[in-house]
């Protein structure tokens, strides 16, 4: 049985925001700091933000509203899968960054027939996407080697899913936790 499932936008802590044409150059500025690379010319990278996905968000502080990054949700592939990457500033508490990609996850879950969302890391531990005690329902997929050249060097990429069962018995909770 699917769970019925809302697309929350906001937490007590942080909030998502659509993201359009004028928010290139602060996502671009979040990718630059954080290693990420080759990066196109920002005019080239601009043009393109947000085009060919399903969701595109900015990330703030709900108090501040200090800008902590972005998220993407891909389209919706035939086979009901998709991928996100979210992308916070260095340095942002671990408890928000399992708020920004519960947040993005739920969305992917509450707007379509998702029935898997991947995420592609360089760690292998799941640090940088947080989830805390859920992150047990996250499932390896694949290690594509020497994939990515990030920080000066190549390194794997592993590719990590999130299925609707297992967000349904899980996320979900999680999400009310939060919002």
């Amino acid at each position: 049985m699917t769970t019925v499932l809302y697309p929350h936008t906001t937490t007590k802590r942080i909030k998502l925001r659509p993201a359009g044409a004028a928010d290139a150059p602060a996502a671009y500025d979040i990718l630059f700091r954080n290693g990420h690379g080759p990066l196109p010319l920002l005019d080239r990278y601009a043009a393109d933000f947000c085009n060919g996905l399903s969701a595109c968000f900015m990330i703030h502080d709900a108090e501040t509203d200090e800008l902590l990054g972005f998220s993407t949700l891909s389209d919706l592939k035939p086979a009901g899968h998709l991928r996100t990457e979210v992308h916070l500033r260095l340095g942002t508490r671990e408890d928000l960054r399992s708020e920004a990609n519960a947040l993005t996850v739920n969305f992917a879950f509450s707007m379509w027939r998702t029935r898997k969302v991947y995420f592609e890391v360089t760690d292998p531990t799941l640090a940088r996407i947080g989830f805390g005690r859920h992150k047990k329902a996250m499932r390896p997929e694949a290690v594509l080697p020497d994939h990515v050249f990030l920080h000066g060097k190549l390194q794997d990429v592993h590719v990590i899913s999130y299925g609707r069962d297992d967000w349904d018995a899980h996320g979900l909770d999680f999400i009310q936790q939060v919002v």
